[in-house]
Order: structure tokens, then C-alpha cells, then sequence
């Protein structure tokens, strides 16, 4: 199995379900407050690690209470955690959730998260060299992510991008990238013109790109040079947070295994993601993904 080194954010999320949202300057009564561990840094990491691959996390928290609850969670994971910073001068990222109906407002407070810096990175340029595969998403600063594909680039790391939320890096940034893992809103920012369809990007694009496209599967261009999709599998979703991470997770774990390949395992991986509640807890281990029935039917 693959050695990945996830170089991301971690959040604590806290989430409450009220009956509608406020007005401004309105006080409304919620449901219990649910907190949890999330960031997609952290998301793809454990589903990673729960896939049987060696994790190693390169991520920033503070020394409280919420950074104490993360680092926890990445060591029950069995995620190496040897290289998380702990910033005494700086919060855990949060991201206050508030759900009403089949909507929500989201309020994410990036704390530690925007203290990884590109001298953590070159710091960091062994551990890069002893990994297989370098997991990256947006949520720390950009010039950090640049110095990251710079490095891993020159050591001829295998480079995947979940490029969300959506930020300008440089083309020749992008362009050292191996795999870009974008959905289907976040793909068109990365077309030349604004009529540009997602089909039209994927195949113009230098760099390959996976569309994750919900409930419908994945959009790519195959190693014939020809457009393809691969249908999701049909399961009951019970919950769907956290499927894209999963994928993203899923993806580095069986790339070894080649391209169309790797995407049916990690559609399968996700599919069995949204069968169960809560992001990480819905995750599959191996032993889980490899004895379901679900994909013979």
C-alpha cells in the first residue's frame, strides 16, 4: 500500500440543527451541539489511513482544547503525527455548522490552519522524499501549497490536488500536478474561458482531471486520450458528508493499481461512505470495502 503524506487542514466542526435560520440580531433556540473532527486535510488522511495506507499528517493546531481532540483523533487512526505543528500563539481551525432543512450556513475560522508557512514545507523536505504519494487540498495558504508541489515535483512525488475550496495557483504550479480531483462547480474555474464546459476543460487540461460529480460518478479523460465516465454505485445514502474526501482518500491508496481501476475502487469507497452517518465514521475500512456485497449486485 502506498505511503501518503497529507499536507492539509484540521478543523473541529460544530454543528447545531435549528428550524430556521435567524433574522440579524434575532436569538434562536438549536438542537444539541455536535462536535467533531473534520477539515479536509484531516478527512482525507483518515480515510486514507482506514483504507490501510501509511499516513503521515503535515498540518497546524493550536494548544487547546480542540487541538488536543484532533491530534487525538489522527493518532487513533494510527496517522503519523510527528510533523503536526502546534502553534501556542494561535487557535485549532473550527467551522460552525448550522443546519435548517436541506440547507446551511457555514462559518469556518481558519486559526492554525494559516500558519503553515513554505519554510514548514522546505522543513519538511525529507519527509516528502520518504513518501510515495503527497495529498494536497486548499485550505492552508497558498505559497505554503505552491512550495509543496515545488518540492514534491523535483523529488518525482506523485502529486494529487483536491483543489477545494477553490484558489488561484499559479499555472506552472498546476501544471507539476499529476491528478486534480475537482467537483463539478469547482472545475470550471479552472477553464481557460467561461463558456468552457467541464468536458471541454478535462480534455484541454495538460494535467489530468478527475471530476467528482456526486451521484452521478466521475468525468475523466482515459489513458487512450478519450472522455469517460464512470457511473456512481446505487446505495441508499443515509449521509453524504464526507464522500468527496473519501474518494480523494480512496484514489491515493489504489493509484498503484492504474487509473480506471483506481476509480471504481474509490467509487466504491464512497459509495459505502454514504450508507453510514457522520463523515469519518462513515469512512470504510479495507476489510469493509473488500467484503461488501453491494458492487456484485
Amino acid at each position: 500500500m502506498n505511503r501518503i503524506l497529507v499536507i492539509g487542514s484540521l478543523n473541529a466542526d460544530l454543528e447545531t440543527d435549528v428550524d430556521r435560520f435567524p433574522q440579524p440580531g434575532e436569538t434562536l433556540l438549536g438542537g444539541p451541539l455536535h462536535v467533531s473532527c473534520g477539515g479536509k486535510g484531516n478527512n482525507q488522511a483518515v480515510a486514507a489511513a482506514k483504507l490501510g495506507a501509511s499516513v503521515t499528517m503535515l498540518g497546524a493546531l493550536g494548544k487547546d482544547t480542540f487541538g488536543d481532540m484532533l491530534f487525538k483523533n489522527l493518532q487513533t487512526h494510527h496517522i503519523n503525527t510527528d510533523h503536526v505543528l502546534i502553534r501556542k500563539d494561535k487557535p485549532s481551525a473550527s467551522a460552525l455548522i448550522t443546519r435548517s432543512q436541506n440547507e446551511n450556513h457555514i462559518i469556518v475560522t481558519d486559526g492554525a490552519n494559516n500558519t503553515i508557512t513554505p519554510q514548514d514545507i522546505i522543513n519538511a523536505t525529507d519527509l516528502i522524499k520518504k513518501n510515495d504519494i503527497i495529498l494536497l487540498q486548499q485550505e492552508i495558504p497558498l505559497d505554503a501549497q505552491v512550495k509543496a508541489i515545488e518540492i514534491a515535483h523535483e523529488l518525482n512525488k506523485i502529486i494529487v490536488l483536491n483543489p477545494a475550496p477553490m484558489r488561484d495557483l499559479p499555472k506552472e504550479a498546476i501544471e507539476k500536478v499529476n491528478y486534480l480531483l475537482p467537483n463539478e462547480h469547482e472545475i470550471i474555474a479552472l477553464g481557460n474561458n467561461k463558456s468552457d464546459t467541464p468536458e471541454d476543460i478535462i480534455m484541454n487540461s495538460k494535467t489530468p482531471i478527475i471530476m467528482t460529480w456526486g451521484s452521478k460518478g466521475v468525468l475523466f479523460k482515459d489513458n487512450n486520450q478519450q472522455l469517460k465516465h464512470l457511473p456512481a454505485y446505487s446505495v441508499k445514502v443515509v449521509d453524504s458528508t464526507g464522500a468527496g474526501d473519501t474518494f480523494c482518500g480512496a484514489f491515493c491508496c489504489f493509484i498503484h493499481l492504474g487509473l480506471e481501476a483506481a476509480l471504481r475502487k474509490s467509487l466504491q469507497a464512497s459509495a459505502l461512505s454514504v450508507t453510514r452517518s457522520g463523515a469519518q465514521g462513515g469512512m470504510p475500512t479495507l476489510q469493509e470495502l473488500e467484503s461488501s456485497n453491494i458492487f456484485n449486485q
